[in-house]
């Protein structure tokens, strides 16, 4: 939809008998609030370096508010102080009104992505060497680290469950306080197995410990791996196969057959101004290369990375400059207009069940059952249960 200032010019344009092509392009905010992770995160740097190659080019400056967990982060971006989150993939737990946004204060919420970052990064579940894990299978009864409030690493945990028919009550759960303690729990016996990924350098820890490090395998390439994995999709919808080839204890002729999803995702909410996120987009592609050499871990944030059939949909801003390129068809258009479609269902779903007594005895329990009830008869898969 063309904002008001965009139809003044195009009247002005027309009226004076100038070319379309002699239109200005949108210009950026003199100041943008993003929201991030903490400082010294990658994810921060990666917004700071973005933001530095707009103050140089643009003379626009993003101030990034450091969030400490999801609704930190997120908060901001609900309540109109923020214009954009890099965050990971609790936006999407945002968007389905679960996990930490299953409260009364939240519920589903209309994001839109801008960008994500496909890096490639592999991310399972690691295994000391000598619990004799190797496939998902081997985790029945097993120990498995189970971080408080950590929900996208315990649904690593229950993606990978998965892919054997399993859940977390086929295995012994282990409460730990942080990602940090998972690894120790590993290290010192308490638990046999603790979700990891390529990008995390503490797992060389127990690459060297006498116990040794063994990834979880979740082979795709053959019948029982697509029956498998379409049990994961079934549960975990954004969690997708990835081969790592480079990592502790990873090579191409040793790879680890995993999963992953973007990280992190460069997400505003659906109301935000087309103009100003086409601008947006089209400075991160045209200063692609300068970025990647700038921040750390930012070759998936290139255009050729991103992946239009995804779990949420893209704003229009974005659209009209992939569609510029040439990259986006007809079937990315349908998958998307199914995307915002679910939202649609979602936001229904919530407006329903506050109306129906949510809003005075809300039950997170009742609102999951509502959800899941709303989802499936508009043809949707649930996930996240």
């Amino acid at each position: 939809m063309k904002t008001p200032s965009t139809i003044k010019t195009l009247a002005l344009a027309i009226g004076l008998g100038l070319p379309l092509t002699a239109l200005a392009e949108p210009t950026f905010p003199r100041v943008s609030v993003w929201t991030a992770y903490d400082t010294g995160s990658t994810y921060y740097i990666q917004a700071s370096a973005l933001g530095g190659l707009l103050r140089e080019h643009q003379n626009s400056n993003i101030r990034i508010i450091p969030g400490r967990n999801d609704v930190a982060r997120m908060t901001p971006l609900k309540s109109g102080q923020a214009s954009y989150t890099i965050s990971g993939i609790a936006t999407y737990f945002a968007q389905e009104g679960v996990m930490l946004f299953n409260s009364n204060e939240w519920g589903p919420q209309p994001l839109r992505v801008v960008s994500a970052n496909f890096g490639g990064q592999a991310i399972g579940l690691a295994a000391s060497g000598a619990s004799g894990i190797e496939t998902p299978a081997d985790l029945e009864g097993k120990r498995v680290a189970y971080v408080l409030g950590g929900d996208a690493m315990n649904m690593t945990t229950a993606a990978v469950l998965s892919y054997a028919g399993l859940t977390w009550d086929d295995v012994r759960k282990v409460e730990i306080g942080s990602p940090l303690e998972a690894i120790d729990s590993v290290l010192n016996g308490v638990a046999d197995a603790m979700p990891g990924s390529t990008g995390n350098p503490l797992i060389e820890r127990l690459s060297g410990s006498p116990g040794g490090l063994s990834w979880v395998q979740l082979p795709s390439d053959t019948p029982e791996g697509e029956a498998a994995w379409q049990r994961i999709a079934e549960t975990v919808p954004y969690y997708q196969p990835i081969t790592a080839t480079e990592g502790v204890n990873i090579s191409e002729d040793d790879p680890w057959h995993s999963g992953g999803y973007a990280l992190p995702i460069l997400a505003t909410m659906e109301s935000q101004e087309e103009d100003e996120v086409y601008a947006l987009v089209k400075f991160m592609d045209e200063h692609f290369e300068t970025f990647n050499r700038q921040a750390p871990a930012a070759s998936g944030w290139s255009m050729e990375r991103q992946n239009f059939e995804w779990i949420m949909p893209y704003h229009d801003g974005a659209i009209r400059y992939f569609k510029e390129k040439g990259a986006w068809s007809d079937d990315h258009q349908a998958h998307n207009d199914d995307l915002v479609r679910r939202q649609e269902v979602l936001a229904n779903a919530w407006g329903t069940y506050m109306q129906n007594g949510g809003g005075v005895n809300f039950s997170s329990e009742e609102w999951s059952d509502f959800r899941a009830e709303a989802l499936e008869s508009a043809g949707f898969i649930p996930g996240l249960l």
